[in-house]
């Protein structure tokens, strides 16, 4: 059997500083597992959304060349003392030869242990260990609760300089209400998945990959004031210079920059001409 490495962590996003973590482990000889916990049994009271879904975790995950992601709720685990967890967990369980961390890894009964006796609980098993620091970006360190005020707060770029990536969201194409269609201008909808952040309400430029291609596009993240009064949180987006048919197909939309806050105009005329100039500046921001 190869040597097992095993890297821990909720790794909510995957930003840069996860990335560090995710690096070593991918250097690292043997099998490659990423040992994780279900983001719903770690959301607490008051816990705003996620920057990823379980699902966009583990894909992502793969395509960087981990063999193996495991997923466990915080309920199987939180009554472990760390002797227990090193010994069931990392020893019985994934046989693992070395472990990886971030500097700030808690873990045990009540999170009470840290990284210094993860290393000496380790050495006991003869385990090698290995600490990844924390990355800083504007002096600060980048975490999963300063990405996540940026989302909110629409500052979407610098968010996505913290991400390493661009935020957004995929789903399947769905039908809307047809009044894109309307007045001349065309969109696709994509379900809000209520587990992730929402950004704030408004229009942005955007990036759609469709069928392997990617597209300028122009979200509108909100309830559709003007034309809406149920309050439903929608993603919709115009492809700029795209026409065809992809409803039931799948897309992802990924916010390149905040345009402007959501607005309740005076009728459908108005309306138009505000996506219009959005549109307008989308271009300008691609260059097309």
């Amino acid at each position: 059997m190869s040597d097992v490495s095993v890297l821990l962590g909720l790794f909510d996003g995957l930003h840069r500083g996860h990335m560090r973590a995710v690096d070593e482990l991918l250097k690292s000889g043997g099998e490659k597992i990423v040992f994780t916990f279900d983001s719903a049994s770690m959301i607490t009271k008051g816990e705003r959304g996620l920057l990823m879904t379980d699902a966009e975790k583990k894909d992502r995950l793969l395509e960087l060349g981990v063999d193996k992601v495991i997923s466990r709720g915080f309920g199987e685990l939180k009554d472990l003392t760390p002797d227990e967890f090193v010994e069931k967990i990392l020893c019985k369980e994934l046989r693992a030869k070395k472990v990886i961390c971030g500097e700030n890894f808690r873990f045990g009964r009540g999170g009470k242990a840290d990284v210094g006796v993860l290393k000496e609980l380790c050495r006991k098993y003869k385990i090698e260990t290995a600490a990844v620091p924390t990355v800083c970006e504007g002096g600060l360190p980048i975490s999963t609760t300063r990405i996540r005020g940026l989302i909110e707060s629409g500052e979407i770029a610098e968010a996505n300089l913290l991400l390493g990536y661009r935020y957004g969201f995929r789903g399947v194409i769905e039908h809307g209400s047809g009044i894109g269609a309307e007045m001349g201008i065309r969109t696709i909808n994509i379900a809000f998945d209520t587990q992730k952040a929402l950004p704030k309400k408004g229009v942005y430029a955007s990036e759609v990959s469709l069928n392997g291609v990617s597209y300028a596009g122009v979200t509108d993240i909100g309830t559709r004031p003007t034309v809406h009064t149920d309050g439903k949180i929608v993603i919709e987006t115009h492809l700029i210079d795209f026409q065809g048919d992809v409803y039931g197909k799948r897309a992802e939309v990924a916010l390149t920059e905040f345009l402007r806050e959501e607005k309740r105009f005076g009728g459908l005329e108005e309306l138009r001409e505000a996506v219009a100039k959005d549109i307008k500046r989308a271009k300008e921001l691609f260059e097309l």
